[in-house]
């Protein structure tokens, strides 16, 4: 890719066009983000001057901050694009899960906050493409994965007790939709994989008592995925990993024939 970019000030400026603004930044508050000028970022992430490096992350810090909901919406956007080179795609949905998740509460509490703020055609449209995503990566782990995971773990917990009684959660339908995928004999073996590694991300993340009403199908993968009969191995490892992130909330929803089963049939030491 020829670059279309001039470094100066620290930032990213087209060449031309946008002389007049004094950053990209502030061209951002009235613009969307063209999607060339974010792959020429990314690509720019992994490059071997470490100048380049620093400009190109600190770019993509400043385009979080300046347009949020664009900057998710553009990321899930390439993530989603099988046409992209495959390190652009992972680089889009490194940036995604980073901006979704983090481990100090301070910070984890602050992305909450943010990612629930947005609009939710926004926050629809970004989950469209992340599970869209699913099956269409050709390396492992599925990056798209972790970003299913780490949305599916900021909305399911912030669902009070009166969106449920009246199953208006916000994402209702993601437990039963990685299970069919899992399920469908049709599927590829990368979707299915994937959707059992998204599974096992939200098993281990989220409080037990919360997938209660999932619990079921949560298993149903699982077992579908552990089948003596199963011919992928990657299947059968994500099903295995899937199955010891889930054991802190099964442990208190199923009876012990049902783990009776799992240990004489896959000798699953619980």
């Amino acid at each position: 890719m020829s670059s279309r970019f001039v470094w100066d000030r620290n930032i990213f400026i087209p060449s031309g066009g946008l002389r007049r603004v004094s950053s990209m930044f502030q061209y951002l508050r009235y613009k969307k983000m063209a999607q060339e000028e974010l792959l020429e970022v990314l690509q720019r992430t992994s490059s071997l001057n470490p100048n380049d490096q620093t400009l190109a992350l600190d770019y993509l810090r400043r385009a979080c901050v300046t347009n949020f909901p664009e900057f998710t919406k553009q990321l899930s956007t390439i993530l989603a694009t099988p046409s992209y080179s495959n390190f652009v795609r992972q680089a889009a949905g490194l940036q995604l899960k980073n901006v979704l998740v983090a481990k100090e509460d301070a910070t984890k509490n602050e992305y909450l906050t943010r990612w629930l703020a947005l609009p939710i055609d926004v926050r629809e449209f970004v989950k469209q493409n992340v599970v869209r995503t699913l099956g269409t990566e050709p390396f492992r782990p599925s990056i798209a994965a972790q970003c299913v995971a780490a949305i599916a773990c900021a909305e399911i917990p912030s669902q009070v007790d009166f969106l449920i009684k009246f199953d208006l959660r916000m994402w209702p339908d993601v437990i039963t939709h990685l299970k069919d995928s899992v399920i469908a004999t049709n599927n590829s073996e990368i979707l299915r994989e994937a959707s059992l590694e998204a599974l096992g991300y939200i098993c281990q993340d989220i409080c037990g008592s919360l997938l209660e009403r999932e619990s079921n199908q949560i298993l149903t993968a699982i077992v579908h995925g552990l089948r003596k009969d199963e011919p992928s191995n990657h299947i059968r490892l994500a099903a295995a990993n899937a199955m010891l992130n889930s054991i802190e909330f099964t442990k208190h929803n199923f009876s012990r024939e049902v783990f009776s089963f799992f240990q004489n049939s896959y000798k699953i030491q619980i």
